[in-house]
């Protein structure tokens, strides 16, 4: 079997306009990967079949599918079609998760980045890190930055990458909450609350504010939607009485700092309030073999 892994991510700041003619938002977006990363392990098989384990409660684990709804299989079927496969081997994929499901985490993206990887290592097609996220676009607007990893931003969907230097390391705090939140409803929530959009910075005023150190971590035009469809989420925010930013569409709540000790208090905090907390740092690996 062969193993691939990709990083989950965090969005620092994701400014997002209104609703295009066809259907998407143009986004400005500072992506950063984690230290947490989904595996990734493909072998041939007679059908499509997808196995998921991992550093999860096993009610995450359970949203994941396990047939060819999984991105995976999605990724897969996308990567035949880019290199005229009419009819691809079918595949076996065992996937251990370490970044929560449905989270805005791009766990899922994760997953398809790293099979992207392994299958054009099992395949042989030698294809280069550019054609793969030409592939990844594809699939979901995080997986290029999956494939990318390390610190960049994102425009036009997201898929529009530019790698900047690696900001230094930090450490982060994810508040995992118990619920999921659709990014398609999450977005139709924005566009009821936006319906002129929310994107008021360039691209270029935001790798400046990057390079100077004043751009404040945090912004995020999803985040009043999120709490609109999630009440429980704002009252969480609201007893927590921490620094939480919202990651992608949500639900999951991140918090960043340099200080270790800072990061530990944070977390004990979330845990006396009954959430589930994952401690890890940010990290510039993007996807690769295992």
């Amino acid at each position: 079997m062969i193993y691939a892994s990709a990083p989950g991510k965090v969005n620092l700041f994701f400014e997002v306009g209104a609703a295009r003619e066809d259907g998407y938002h143009s986004v400005l977006s500072l992506y950063q990967s984690l230290a947490i990363r989904q595996t990734v392990g493909v072998e041939p098989a007679d059908n499509w079949q997808v196995e998921t384990t991992g550093n999860l409660p096993q009610q995450q684990l359970d949203l994941v599918p396990a047939n060819e709804a999984n991105l995976v299989v999605i990724a897969a079927k996308a990567l035949a079609e880019y290199v005229d496969i009419a009819s691809p081997q079918p595949m076996r994929f065992e996937t251990h998760k370490e970044v929560p499901v449905a989270a805005g985490l791009a766990g899922g993206s994760a997953d398809a980045a790293a099979a992207l990887v392994a299958l054009n290592e099992a395949w042989c097609l030698g294809l280069s890190a550019e054609q793969l996220s030409e592939v990844g676009a594809k699939v979901g607007s995080d997986v290029p930055f999956a494939l990318l990893g390390g610190t960049a931003i994102g425009v036009d969907t997201g898929i529009e990458l530019t790698s900047l230097p690696p900001l230094p390391k930090r450490q982060v705090v994810l508040v995992v909450s118990p619920f999921g939140l659709s990014t398609g409803s999450v977005f139709q929530k924005f566009d009821e609350l936006f319906p002129e959009g929310d994107l008021h910075q360039t691209k270029t005023e935001l790798a400046e504010a990057v390079a100077s150190g004043t751009l404040r971590f945090g912004r995020n035009s999803l985040m009043p939607a999120a709490l609109a469809m999630r009440p429980e989420l704002a009252d969480l925010v609201d007893q927590l009485q921490l620094p939480v930013m919202l990651s992608g569409s949500g639900p999951t709540l991140a918090l960043i700092t340099e200080s270790a000790a800072e990061a530990e208090s944070w977390a004990e905090k979330v845990e006396t309030a009954g959430q589930f907390a994952i401690k890890t740092t940010t990290d510039s690996r993007g996807a690769a073999l295992d």
